[in-house]
Order: C-alpha cells, then sequence, then structure tokens
C-alpha cells in the first residue's frame, strides 16, 4: 500500500487535502480511509472544453474588439463549481492577412470545465458601446467593431441565446458536441473543439522540471501550509498552499532543491515587507510552485502565483493587488533589502482573477529586490513577471505559454542606485496558440514597460516624499521574442518615461512588431543589433527604436512544435531556442541551451 501511495496516488492525496487537517508528511502509517477517500476525489469525473469560434452579426460580418460571455443557463448547474461568468475578446486586426496561427476577425475562445457531458450555458456578446467604424479596430478598447446597429444587440441583455454541449468522448474535436439557438442578432461559427478528461495525461519524455511539477518524485502526501506564518521555516518534499498564505516580516522561508509546492484553487503567497524567499534549485532538482490541480486539467489560473513586497521603493506608493492588498513603495530607497533568491524554479498555472480586473500574476514583485537565475514562468493567466519598482538581477528567465505580457516592468524599476538601470540576460518569451488552453488577454505582449504607472503617479525625477526619483530604466540583452500571432499582440510595448535599451535579440511571429509611446515626456527606447518580423514596423515613436524587420521564417531550431502543431508541449520533442544559421551573431538568448533538461513544456 505505501508503494501505491508513494509512486500513484501523491497528486491523488494533494487533491482532496482541503477535507483533512493532518500533516502527513508527519505521519508514518497507513490511513485507508484517507487514501479511499482520495480514489473518490480523485475518480469524480471532470471534462474540460476549450472551445474557438467566431462571432457574427446579422449581415454575417465577423463582430470585432467585442467580448462574448457564457454563464450557467437559469436553472442550471453545467459548469464545475468556482466557475462564474467566462469572457473572451474577439480579436481584431487592423490591415492585412491574419497571422500564420490562422486567427480570424472575431475569434474568440472559451475554456470551461464540467462535470457532466450534457447541459446548457448562456451564451451572450456584450456590446459595450457604438457599433459603428466597420473598418477599424479599437485596440481591445471594448466596442464591437461592426455595422450593426444597437438594436440587432437586443438579446443581450434580455434573454441570451442558449449554448447547448453534448460531449462525445469517442470523437472529442467534432464541432457538433455545441450548438446555438434562441439567439438573435448575432451567430457564431465553431472552429475548433478539444475536449480533455480529468486524470487522462499523455505526456511524453517529461523533462526533470515536468517530472518534478507533476508530483512523480515525491512520497507520501504534501504538508499543508495556511494562513500567517510567524516563523523562519525550511520547505521540502510536497507543500500544499491552501487560501492566502502570509509570510510576516522578519520571516524566511527555504526551498530545498527537489521540492514541488501545490496551490490549491484561489490560493496564493504574500510575502510581505521585511520577509524573505529563498529557493535555491538546481538543474537536477529544480524547484516548482504549481497548480493543485489533476494532471491534464491543470491550467492558467488555477492559482494565484508567488507576490513579493519589498522595501526598495516604486514611483508612488499604493497597494498591490489580491484579495488581501498590502501597501508598497512608500518611503523605501535604492537598494533595500534583498527579499527573493531564486534559482532554477518553475512557477506555473498561477495568475487567478481575484476580482473582476484584478489579477495576479506567475510572479508579482513590488518594491522587490530580486535575484532570479534559471527561472522559468509557465501558462501564467495574466502577467508572467511583473515588477513594480524595486531592483533584480536577473539572468536565464523563461517565460512559456502566457496569456498577458511575459515581462512586465513598471514604476521604476531599475537598478541598485537611482542613476543606474538593471540588466536582464538571456531571456526567452514563447507564446502558446489559443487551442492550447486559456483566453488570453487583449493585449498579450512579450515586453510591456512602463516607466511610471499609468495614473501617473508622480513625474519621473520629481517625485514625493521618499519615492524613486527615476522611470523604469532596464537594458535587456540577448533575448528571443517568440508569439503565436494573437491578436493585439506585440513584441514589445514601451512607454510612459521608460528607459529602454534592447540589444541582440530577434522577435518573431507576434501580429505587431514593437511600439514606443511617448505621450508621457521622457519615453527613451534604442535598440542595437535587434531583429524583427518581415513585413512588419515599430509603430509610435519609431525612429527612437532602430529594429530591421526581416525575419522571414523561425529563427529558432525548434518550438517544439507547439506553434505549428497542436501537441501543446506533450510530444517527446521540446523546444530549442538555439538560433538557426544567420541569426548567432546577434546572441539571441542563447548561452549555451540553459533551459534544457530543467524546463517544462506541457500547456495543462
Amino acid at each position: 500500500m505505501k508503494k501505491i501511495i508513494n509512486k500513484g496516488l501523491v497528486l491523488a492525496l494533494i487533491a482532496m487535502m482541503g477535507f483533512a487537517s493532518v500533516d502527513c508528511q508527519k505521519k508514518k502509517t497507513d490511513n485507508t480511509g484517507l487514501l479511499l477517500a482520495a480514489l473518490f476525489f480523485l475518480n469524480q469525473p471532470e471534462y474540460t472544453v476549450v472551445l474557438t469560434g467566431t462571432l457574427k452579426g446579422a449581415d454575417n460580418l465577423p463582430m470585432k474588439d467585442g467580448k462574448v460571455s457564457i454563464s450557467d443557463a437559469e436553472g442550471s448547474s453545467f459548469l464545475s463549481g468556482g466557475q462564474g461568468t467566462i469572457s473572451d475578446f474577439t480579436s481584431c486586426f487592423t490591415a492585412g492577412a491574419p497571422p500564420a496561427s490562422g486567427t480570424v476577425d472575431g475569434e474568440f475562445t472559451l475554456l470551461f470545465k464540467t462535470p457532466s457531458l450534457n447541459g446548457k450555458l448562456a451564451f451572450a456578446p456584450t456590446d459595450a458601446a457604438s457599433a459603428t467604424n466597420a473598418n477599424g479596430c479599437s485596440s481591445g478598447t471594448a466596442p464591437f467593431i461592426n455595422s450593426l446597429a444597437s438594436s440587432d444587440f437586443t438579446n443581450v441583455t434580455g434573454a441570451p441565446g442558449i449554448l447547448s454541449v453534448n460531449l462525445k468522448l469517442e470523437d472529442r474535436q467534432n464541432i457538433d458536441q455545441v450548438g446555438l439557438s434562441g439567439n438573435s442578432g448575432y451567430s457564431i461559427t465553431v472552429k475548433s473543439i478539444n475536449v480533455f478528461v480529468k486524470g487522462e495525461y499523455t505526456l511524453q519524455s517529461p523533462t526533470v522540471g515536468e517530472n518534478v511539477c507533476d508530483g512523480r518524485r515525491l512520497g507520501g502526501g504534501p504538508r499543508i501550509v495556511s494562513g500567517s506564518l510567524t516563523g523562519s521555516e525550511t520547505w521540502n518534499g510536497g507543500i500544499l498552499l491552501q487560501g492566502t498564505v502570509f509570510v510576516e516580516s522578519g520571516v524566511t522561508i527555504n526551498v530545498a532543491p527537489g521540492t514541488a509546492i501545490f496551490g490549491q484553487r484561489g490560493s496564493s503567497i504574500f510575502f510581505k515587507r521585511g520577509s524573505k524567499l529563498v529557493a535555491n534549485g538546481t538543474a537536477a532538482d529544480p524547484i516548482c510552485w504549481s497548480s493543485a490541480s489533476s494532471l491534464g486539467s491543470r491550467f492558467p489560473g488555477d492559482w494565484g502565483g508567488i507576490v513579493t513586497i519589498g522595501d526598495s521603493g516604486a514611483t508612488r506608493g499604493s497597494n498591490s493587488e489580491g484579495t488581501s492588498p498590502q501597501p508598497y513603495g512608500g518611503t523605501g530607497s535604492l537598494p533595500g533589502t534583498s527579499n527573493l533568491e531564486m534559482s532554477y524554479n518553475i512557477v506555473e498555472f498561477g495568475g487567478n482573477e481575484v476580482a473582476p480586473g484584478d489579477e495576479l500574476n506567475n510572479l508579482s514583485l513590488y518594491a522587490s529586490n530580486t535575484t532570479l537565475n534559471h527561472v522559468q514562468a509557465h501558462r501564467g493567466l495574466d502577467d508572467q513577471i511583473e515588477a513594480w519598482g524595486g531592483t533584480g538581477s536577473w539572468n536565464n528567465i523563461l517565460a512559456t505559454g502566457g496569456l498577458d505580457d511575459d515581462l512586465d516592468l513598471d514604476e521604476g524599476f531599475g537598478g541598485p542606485t537611482l542613476g543606474s538601470g538593471a540588466t536582464i540576460t538571456n531571456f526567452i518569451s514563447h507564446k502558446y496558440p489559443a487551442a492550447c488552453g486559456g483566453s488570453v488577454s487583449t493585449d498579450p505582449h512579450g515586453l510591456e514597460w512602463d516607466g511610471i504607472h499609468s495614473d501617473g503617479g508622480v513625474a519621473c525625477n520629481s517625485p514625493g516624499a521618499g519615492l524613486i526619483a527615476r522611470c523604469t530604466t532596464a537594458t535587456l540583452n540577448k533575448f528571443t521574442l517568440i508569439g503565436a500571432g494573437i491578436s493585439g499582440g506585440q513584441a514589445g510595448r514601451l512607454r510612459e518615461g521608460v528607459q529602454a535599451t534592447l540589444t541582440n535579440g530577434v522577435a518573431y511571429g507576434h501580429a505587431l512588431g514593437f511600439r514606443v509611446d511617448t505621450a508621457t515626456a521622457g519615453t527613451a527606447a534604442t535598440a542595437t543589433s535587434v531583429r524583427g518580423q518581415s513585413g512588419q514596423t515599430t509603430t509610435g515613436a519609431g525612429t527612437l527604436l532602430t529594429v530591421t524587420y526581416d525575419i522571414t521564417s523561425l529563427p529558432i531550431v525548434s518550438d517544439g512544435g507547439i506553434n505549428t502543431e497542436t501537441n501543446c508541449g506533450f510530444a517527446a520533442t521540446k523546444p530549442d531556442y538555439t538560433l538557426v544559421s544567420g541569426f548567432t551573431g546577434l546572441g539571441g538568448a542563447v548561452d549555451g541551451k540553459w533551459w534544457d533538461g530543467w524546463a517544462v513544456f506541457r500547456a495543462r
């Protein structure tokens, strides 16, 4: 029995630990009742459906830049618990052909989970504003851009259409598994359906990191961590986070190599000002922070991710995101106290939305002094890594399968002194196609760098008491940005007083190239030896950023088939981000295959 628990049922125990209050790591004897409860919990059916379709109006034209939503129909409880209204924005292309992924105007992707094969959902588009300007795009600001009159949307607030779902496990990609009825003024054309069954997991040739993240190297059940931690600890083996975990001031959490930390749905971990996280793994024993959902049923946003709050300042004093926002910025000063050290870590499936428009990220770094070396952020629902102020030394950073920005810097992030900038070396951003699951944002960029907060905060170099007297100042050296042609997605957007330097990089596969916005005085962006996709341009103040747009094919050895097939990282072939001949002089993100063997790539 012990052998069965150790090798095959660790994640079953993790998934049902919410029913128990014991510390399984300290328990030496079998608990048959616990095991049977775990088996029962694991074997409850659940199906995840990824639906891609095109929304069209009564005139059969695509509805662009809008929003579609599904929810339980009146009197129905078809969706699994914890799911409310599920929405996605429809795509919009300003000019030219759709990107290589085949995305078209009006396209949306919805992901929902259900315990039943058959049921009904309420389906409705949102008419947020006027329905004019049929040839334009609003850059994701909300309204449908279509020739429909507002009267065509009377069904939206009155009686939404009914989406009937009839799943066929013997033919899971059959587009006839859903049908829309009762709608008026609009229709949908189903492009693709993929159905995933809880507990089914066909990963080929897993990496070391995938085995750690999937709990295959653990013995016994996890230790439950919840509430506030008031004393320093060392974590090893398996850890299960429940709810919002707060690490209080003065506490250091040391994480041993090979540790796997699992977050239950809705959980997150906040390191308060004055606390510290030290998580140093190795290539042979990486540390993983993942979802507690069953294998094959993990998706972006399953849990909240890691939040650190330091004393290294920002261009404003404010509160973090999350269910219990924490203050940051204020009277911080550079460089501040080191509060995060992380090497050979994987943080995945984070970024749950705790309130409308309030999403956490895989890694949220507020006014923090951070050291990141060989760190992967994977399949985040919002940003993969986001920093508000603070400083950092970052090398060998991999961001894969994220649904919003992969590297987001804001509010005065920079170097250890006021006059210096931070340097990030060897950065890879790799977007996954929408068919791999999850709803992408309206502007899923590789880079999004802001000098100050979008509300203006304080002007750079004119701070209030104790605030950083600079905008975000950073250099990105040796980088590779691979897109999936997602509407609204740019290789990078630089704005609001940012001082950005890009050197030795390639960008390919995004819907748009780089953009530099100079509405805020002082914005500066330079590029040296940076190449982008042929046919694209730098928009905004393009003269500030000199990029050569001449790449006509994938500039890396292999994307693992993730962007060109539907394997979504489950195949035996893994990405090889080594630059092909003709690009090697740029450096890209390659100082040897530093991601090889320990990183993860499966999409769920």
